[in-house]
């Protein structure tokens, strides 16, 4: 009799018990999809959450273990037409042509069988019929897609007697409780104002920073580019130019990273049109990419050989490109430090010395005018009330954020510190170089 299936173990010990549910639901497959006339099989891993954490990441690029995982061979139409010329091919001469890998973890089956009320059996067998129709080409992106592949796996569990273990009623109760979270949920994902959003917003750079390694490599290039900036006497046109292409690159990865989150999470196996969408989006970064590259070009290629006497003028005269320049630098800065207090490996700055963004700017802004004060006003009285103003206006946007609650005193004291170190240090590099040219 002809094998459907060949079953592999990766970390686990054999379990006559999975074989024979697997085994089982596998011949019932293959016989309602007219699979077992053909010398079709399929491959099946059970394995453990470390692992298939691991296959998720290495052929999915999703850092986070699953339960069931699915790698056809043929796409829809190719198994279509192959079923046409193959169906008779039982020969046990022939050699057997795979049908795809579908990968299990076996704990995670464990998991859901308690947490949905089912027993093991019932929830390994709708593992095994999910993936195998993922196999046969198709999926559940569509609503009407989805609708159907149901039909089907539930068509399978029915003839193998498997049904949920529940009542009619339990499922009602079931039905209303899901009802109520998706209602919650939508509270929940939408904005009820605009200080709503605006935490919402920043919650996404600082995901984006923190698990993105484009993203965070943009940010050093970012930060190495505006520093290159002050070697070159650049007009406002000019600033404002390579400033926005230095945005327009960080909003094409973050939209590339927006994509592929979507796109993994309604897929979960290998789809053309997944492929599609997250080549469509790398292509956008990509773009982004060439057009800074042209952008720097007509911006530095005639200024390289001044780079001495462009700098020290720039410094001299240009004190707002200075200024503006530190700021761009503070605010990647503060970014990049928030996002490693929210990672496991800086858990002192997470519980202590979360940063503040909003007191860290304003600390470092009030440094700048400390500093730039003299060549704003040549009157002691009026530079002592600039500097008194400046100095409120930061102590005061560091209280509110102890009064709305979001950061604790010594989280502020930290952001301000922060603030006017980086200032001070910038200031200090920029004025020392000067000095030893000079």
């Amino acid at each position: 009799m002809k094998e459907n299936c060949e079953i592999i173990y990766k970390n686990l010990e054999e379990n006559k018990k999975y074989e024979s549910t697997i085994k089982q639901v596998v011949d019932e497959c293959f016989k309602t999809e007219g699979l077992d006339k053909t010398n079709l099989y399929m491959s099946i891993t059970l394995t453990e959450p470390e692992e298939i954490e691991k296959i998720n990441m290495q052929y999915r690029n999703i850092d986070r273990p699953t339960d069931v995982l699915s790698f056809p061979m043929f796409e829809k139409d190719e198994l279509e037409e192959f079923l046409k010329n193959n169906r008779q091919n039982t020969d046990v001469n022939i050699q057997g042509d795979i049908l795809g890998d579908i990968v299990i973890s076996i704990p995670k089956v464990y998991e859901q069988a308690e947490e949905y009320g089912h027993s093991f059996e019932r929830e390994l067998s709708y593992m095994v019929v999910h993936g195998f129709y993922h196999l046969m080409g198709y999926d559940h992106m569509e609503e009407s897609d989805k609708i159907i592949m149901r039909q089907k796996e539930e068509n399978i569990l029915g003839k193998l007697g498997i049904n949920r273990e529940t009542t009619l009623e339990d499922e009602e109760k079931e039905l209303k409780k899901i009802e109520e979270a998706e209602k919650n949920n939508k509270k929940k994902t939408s904005n009820s104002n605009f200080l709503d959003a605006w935490k919402h917003a920043i919650d996404g750079i600082i995901y984006a920073t923190t698990t993105q390694r484009n993203v965070k490599v943009q940010l050093i290039i970012a930060v190495l580019v505006v520093i290159v900036s002050l070697f070159f006497d650049l007009s406002r046109a000019e600033f404002l130019c390579f400033l926005f292409t230095i945005i327009l690159i960080l909003f094409a990865e973050m939209c590339n990273t927006a994509i592929e989150t979507v796109v993994d999470l309604y897929v979960d196996v290998y789809h053309p049109k997944a492929k599609i969408a997250k080549d469509v989006a790398a292509g956008g970064v990509v773009v982004t990419t060439i057009n800074a590259l042209i952008v720097g070009y007509f911006l530095f290629f005639d200024k390289i050989s001044e780079i001495g006497i462009n700098f020290i003028k720039n410094l001299i005269t240009s004190p707002i490109h200075l200024a503006f320049s530190t700021i761009v630098i503070v605010v990647i800065a503060i970014v990049a430090l928030i996002a490693m207090a929210k990672t496991n490996k800086h858990k002192g700055l997470n519980h202590k010395f979360m940063p503040s963004g909003f007191t860290t700017l304003a600390f470092a802004a009030n440094t700048i005018i400390w500093v730039m004060v003299d060549k704003l006003t040549t009157s002691l009285p009026i530079n002592i009330v600039i500097i008194t103003l400046s100095l409120v206006m930061a102590i005061l946007v560091a209280a509110s954020r102890i009064e709305a609650k979001v950061h604790k005193l010594s989280e502020v004291i930290f952001s301000a510190c922060v603030g006017i170190l980086m200032v001070l240090i910038i200031y200090g590099l920029a004025l020392g170089l000067v000095g030893k040219i000079i």
